[in-house]
């Protein structure tokens, strides 16, 4: 699958999901562009600025070489891709599509932008990685107590360097991952829920399942959905709360004391439920 193809992708499923829910979506600017952003209307009339990015990760690990040596073959060891590599290119369609939005931020609008990776190339493509994207690579700090310490020292996660959005394009309002899932994923979850104290080999379980796969009725088909991460742009519009909050929709905010983010709403997945 080509660039211009996931590019398509991306756009079929947005395109989806609006229509789903009741939205409409008009070219802006000039159509010819090489890539034309979208004002979004919602069925009460508000309305928002788009820009949908799909692309294909490079992966977590860095491929092994091979070449020849004096006692043969010689292969070298895959090595993992650092933070900075393995989010690059998620941080490029960051970019690019700032860049196209740049222009509306006058207009009064939220500006948001989607990404999609339809490939779903292994990357830990989850909200943290976009996260850690827009706002710099994920940094652990330990704290080193001295000796004869009651406690052991703290430990935490916090934001480094790269991150796209911490100097840069603060007139973005939201970026939101698009995904889509099958049917039939639901299914596979309630079946192994149910069935699963049944078996004590994994391997018996696994048949079962593609037994039943192939002999009940499936549902067929997907759904596409999308998990909104607002940003904390000085100079952006906020994006109301009820837009774009589809009933598999996830959101994230900031946290009250602006230290991370956290999920405010969970589309009725059970992820709060399942958090605490």
């Amino acid at each position: 699958m080509g660039k211009h193809d996931l590019g398509s992708v991306a756009e079929e499923w947005f395109d989806r999901y609006l229509s789903e829910r009741g939205y409409s979506a008009a070219i802006t600017g000039d159509p010819d562009q090489k890539n034309p952003d979208r004002l979004v209307t919602a069925p009460d009339g508000r309305q928002v600025v788009y820009e949908v990015k799909s692309f294909a990760t490079l992966g977590i690990l860095k491929k092994a070489r091979f070449g020849e040596g004096s006692g043969g073959i010689r292969v070298s060891q895959p090595m993992p891709r650092t933070q900075k590599e393995a989010l690059q290119p998620i941080r490029d369609k960051i970019k690019e599509a700032a860049k196209q939005l740049k222009r509306y931020k006058k207009d009064g609008l939220p500006l948001m932008m989607t990404l999609a990776n339809p490939m779903n190339c292994p990357i830990p493509f989850e909200e943290s990685s976009v996260i850690a994207a827009m706002y710099g690579d994920i940094d652990a700090v330990f704290e080193i107590t001295g000796p004869g310490a009651e406690h052991e020292g703290a430990f935490w996660l916090q934001a480094g360097r790269n991150g796209k959005l911490t100097s840069d394009h603060h007139y973005i309002s939201a970026i939101a991952l698009l995904r889509e899932r099958p049917h039939s994923a639901a299914w596979a979850k309630a079946w192994f829920g149910e069935n699963r104290p049944r078996f004590d080999q994994i391997q018996d379980m696994i048949a079962a399942y593609l037994e039943a796969a192939e002999t009940q009725n499936v549902p067929q088909g997907s759904e596409v959905f999308l998990s909104v991460i607002e940003t904390i742009g000085e100079e952006a519009v906020p994006l109301p709360r009820d837009l774009l909050d589809g009933p598999l929709d996830l959101r994230y905010g900031p946290t009250l004391d602006g230290a991370g983010f956290t999920l405010l709403s969970d589309g009725g997945q059970g992820l709060l439920t399942e958090s605490g």
